[in-house]
């Protein structure tokens, strides 16, 4: 078996699409059952990952015009770029593979480019975009709920991260059950529990306390439900929040104005840090160290940071909606994450509980151990094996 990777969503800073993505191609490269693997981005060939200028702290160097950061940007010729930069992607696509035969392509960040020599396999990771589009930028949820039906009609396969988001593709799309298979993401060895002594160069690095702090990783918009999340730390008493202060890893999203405002008010009082983006190798202290993690997601179609807290041995309270119960099962303290009250209470609940804190730490722990990168490249392996080319 050959494979082709779009490996486009490696990029800085790594989010949850992009480590699925490098650990998807890492794994490809190590597996026997594999011949060759091709890394395809931006219109070219990659001949190694190290190609893609991903330096350790997950930076990374190399960056093309009219690629995905370019697009970002709120500019009034972002449409015609968007439709520039795919026909232009997919013209040099296709005048690339035109040649191969015997290579199943995968695209695993919903985008799928026209591919006819054999099999084609997309990953779509949820459908919040027509699930919740008050969620999303009303141009990106308008171009997601036309394109997605155009990528499902190409797809040869659709491979998604849970069992929850399987049933919605499969309602939401009208796609036939079969064609779809959930392979649950892994977690990285190096998230894991730490002591205090090998994580004070990262937390002095960021003015932090070992176990002195509450901790959120995501970007800053709706869909991760950051204003409930702050409306149950502003019930806490002054000297709790004093106590553990709410520390934020992600940088800046959508409709997040209001909720940077409330932060930086915080942050005056010493009752919150904004961490932005930080270096890939500071996560796994960064998880570590916290007293607590909070993920109350509105809608997700996994929940990997959720995983990566569990995996370092620190408690949870995260949303007990979506998919995310299939990921924490019941190591994590699982509330309504439309409910401020039960935020707040769980929350607080685990911050005065030395012992709920440290047994979900330890069952959260022992949960992580059945999610393993390997075990996703092998179930993606076997959905390529289901294709007829």
């Amino acid at each position: 078996m050959n494979v082709i990777l779009d490996v486009e969503a490696i990029a800085y800073p790594l989010t949850g699409i992009g480590r699925y993505t490098l650990a998807l191609a890492k794994g490809l490269e190590l597996s026997p059952q594999v011949g060759d693997v091709k890394f395809f981005t931006a219109g070219r060939w990659i001949d190694n990952l190290d190609d893609l200028g991903i330096d350790n702290s997950g930076h990374k160097e190399i960056k093309f015009v009219l690629s995905k950061v370019t697009l970002r940007q709120k500019t009034p010729f972002r449409r015609l770029a968007r439709w520039i930069y795919g026909h232009l992607s997919a013209w040099r696509f296709h005048q690339q593979v035109k040649k191969l035969t015997g290579y199943v392509y995968h695209g695993p960040n919903y985008r799928l480019l026209p591919y006819s020599a054999s099999g084609s396999v997309v990953t779509i990771h949820d459908l919040s975009f027509i699930r919740h589009p008050e969620f999303h930028p009303k141009e990106r949820a308008d171009f997601w709920q036309a394109e997605i039906h155009e990528v499902v009609k190409r797809a040869s396969h659709i491979i998604t991260d849970s069992e929850f988001q399987r049933k919605e593709i499969v309602e939401l799309l009208d796609v036939e059950a079969e064609k779809v298979t959930a392979v649950h993401l892994g977690v990285e060895d190096k998230f894991q529990p730490f002591s205090a002594d090998r994580s004070k160069i990262v937390l002095d690095k960021y003015g932090l306390r070992y176990k002195e702090y509450s901790l959120v990783v995501a970007t800053l918009e709706p869909r991760k439900n950051f204003v409930r999340l702050i409306q149950a730390f502003e019930q806490m008493p002054a000297k709790i929040r004093k106590a553990y202060p709410l520390a934020i890893v992600g940088d800046k999203g959508w409709l997040s104005d209001d909720i940077h405002r409330t932060i930086s008010s915080l942050m005056k009082e010493n009752e919150a840090v904004k961490l932005g983006y930080v270096d890939e190798e500071d996560l796994p202290q960064l998880y570590s160290s916290a007293s607590v993690f909070l993920y109350p997601s509105l809608y997700e179609g996994f929940g990997l940071p959720v995983l990566e807290a569990m995996a370092s041995g620190t408690a949870v309270l995260t949303s007990n909606s979506t998919s995310i119960p299939e990921v924490a099962g019941s190591a994590c303290l699982l509330v309504d994450p439309y409910s401020v009250d039960e935020i707040f209470k769980g929350w607080i609940s685990l911050l005065e509980d030395k012992e709920l804190r440290e047994r979900l730490g330890n069952e959260g722990r022992l949960r992580a151990r059945k999610f393993s990168w390997q075990r996703c490249v092998e179930e993606t392996i076997n959905a390529y094996e289901k294709l007829d080319y």
